[in-house]
């Protein structure tokens, strides 16, 4: 009996400790527009922090009149491509004119430890302007950029990764969405793939340097419309041999 005791109290800790153990990373994260959080749809607010495994949006915009930047959700079925949740929903940003920017940051609750992998849809229409995302490094090291995809000037743009900067190919189609992908290989490298979608597929892959630990999200001086505005969605988090 005591044997028994012995191997359960044995069990048990092992357990706890393996729970307790520091330095694991990101624990495995979801978000969504469809998150109960966001119930106040279509407003998108900074500090509202749906689904599990991240920290809370900060959301800047600039420039005047203050309706010409912002965020909403909605149905990015609005700009002819669709990465809505099951519910419907997608975020987006618009920042329409010279002077307006729109801004939507959004840190993992922990950087991403080897193996893990973070996730991704955007949704585009019009290439006039600047949209995009940029992914980050930790706090520690002065959140800097160490990869950026651009939409603009007529063309979708890697820059700032360790290999396989430049384009994907400028073809335009109305109906183009993106599935980029972020995977932690080493302590301070990892893999990047985009995956286009829509009446235009193709992918890309390369190699970033740094630890990645959280993204930002922009729309830059557009022209009016909103089939100008940045459609993103789908934030996942998934640990080392998850899809």
């Amino acid at each position: 009996m005591r044997c028994i005791q012995w191997i359960i109290l044995c069990g048990f800790a092992f357990a706890h400790a393996i729970v307790a153990a520091p330095g694991r990373g990101a624990d495995i994260a979801r978000d969504t527009a469809d998150d109960p959080a966001y119930a106040k749809r279509p407003g998108w607010s900074s500090g509202e922090n749906g689904g599990k495994g991240f920290k809370g949006w900060n959301l800047v915009a600039q420039g005047e009149p203050a309706d010409s930047r912002g965020f909403l959700i909605g149905d990015s079925r609005e700009i002819n491509s669709d990465i809505n949740s099951p519910a419907g929903f997608a975020f987006g940003m618009f920042a329409k004119g010279k002077g307006c920017t729109a801004e939507a940051y959004r840190s993992f609750e922990a950087p991403l430890d080897v193996g893990q992998s973070f996730s991704v849809d955007l949704a585009v229409n019009f290439r006039n302007g600047l949209k995009g995302i940029d992914l980050r490094a930790p706090a520690s090291e002065g959140e800097r950029v160490i990869f950026n995809f651009t939409i603009g000037a007529d063309d979708y743009v890697v820059h700032k990764a360790a290999t396989e900067n430049g384009t994907l190919g400028s073809d335009y189609d109305a109906k183009t969405a993106f599935t980029l992908r972020f995977t932690q290989t080493e302590a301070n490298a990892g893999t990047w793939s985009i995956v286009r979608r829509g009446g235009i597929q193709s992918e890309k892959t390369g190699r970033y340097e740094g630890r990645a630990a959280g993204v930002k999200f922009f729309v830059l001086e557009t022209d009016g419309g909103k089939e100008n505005g940045l459609w993103l969605n789908n934030l996942v988090i998934t640990a080392a041999g998850g899809s």
